[in-house]
């Protein structure tokens, strides 16, 4: 039998929380698994996080692959859980990739040739996919959601930021910057300028007082919970609202299996 495996990645971290998020949604991978076609079993789909675990994320994969290349899998689909191509998605995982791989070829071929021997010098264990956030519905769900809490009932003008992590390299905020344009906002960040202060106080200028803010990121956590405590002080002289995070777990999953 060549059985296929997914993995899914999340960023992980100390927080309990990121590892449950990613649990739920494993559990969601696997009540989903037969609407592209393939029919995993639901041993074949596990998941790991990149920072927050004991074990690093190519010890997670290694232990998976001990696991589940016995019972006859032949490769695992690993599937970034990530909205942004950051330095994690460009650097981080693939690296940790090749490590788990570079441990387990011979091993395997050594003990499984019936399903590694024939194995072509560029075939892998593992296959890296694109993360989700590549989807080309990411613009629309996000304008949706921006939408689906919109006050049409006053004429009042409603402003909106998206609210993102945000990086140092060059170049890597652009993406935002278009999303941001495609759901009628403008783009906020947490660890660099122009952060949420910044944006609010450009919108009160233009004559905005009611101010939608949307987080990009792919489950609620602590900085969530960190950019509801910076709309407080404004709460008391403008409306503002921090909307939920845009993607629910099934939503997410159905992503991460379309590109498959």
């Amino acid at each position: 039998m060549n059985a296929t495996a997914l993995f899914l990645v999340t960023h992980g971290s100390s927080d309990r929380r990121s590892w449950l998020a990613l649990q739920n949604l494993v559990t969601m991978a696997r009540s989903r698994k037969n609407k592209y076609g393939d029919d995993y079993d639901n041993r074949y789909i596990s998941g790991g996080c990149l920072e927050g675990q004991e074990l690093n994320l190519s010890q997670q994969l290694e232990q998976f692959a001990t696991e589940v290349i016995p019972d006859g899998v032949s490769e695992i689909v690993i599937l970034p859980l990530f909205l942004l191509e950051g330095v994690h998605v460009s650097e981080d995982i693939p690296e940790q990739v090749a490590i788990a791989e570079s441990k387990l070829t011979d091993k395997f071929a050594e003990k499984f040739p019936e399903q590694f021997s024939d194995r072509s010098s560029d075939r892998s264990i593992f296959r890296l996919m694109a993360h989700v956030g590549t989807d080309k519905q990411i613009p629309s769900l996000l304008l949706q959601h921006f939408e689906k809490y919109s006050d049409e009932s006053g004429l009042e003008k409603q402003g909106r930021i998206l609210m993102a992590h945000g990086s140092r390299r060059f170049g890597a905020n652009q993406v935002v910057e278009e999303l941001a344009t495609q759901s009628q906002a403008i783009a906020a960040y947490w660890g660099v300028e122009p952060k949420i202060e910044t944006q609010i106080e450009n919108l009160l200028a233009q004559g905005f007082h009611k101010i939608n803010v949307l987080p990009y990121f792919l489950t609620e956590g602590g900085i969530t919970e960190a950019i509801a405590n910076k709309l407080k002080p404004y709460r008391d002289h403008i409306q503002i609202q921090q909307l939920p995070v845009p993607l629910s777990n099934e939503q997410i999953v159905d992503l991460a299996l379309k590109i498959i």
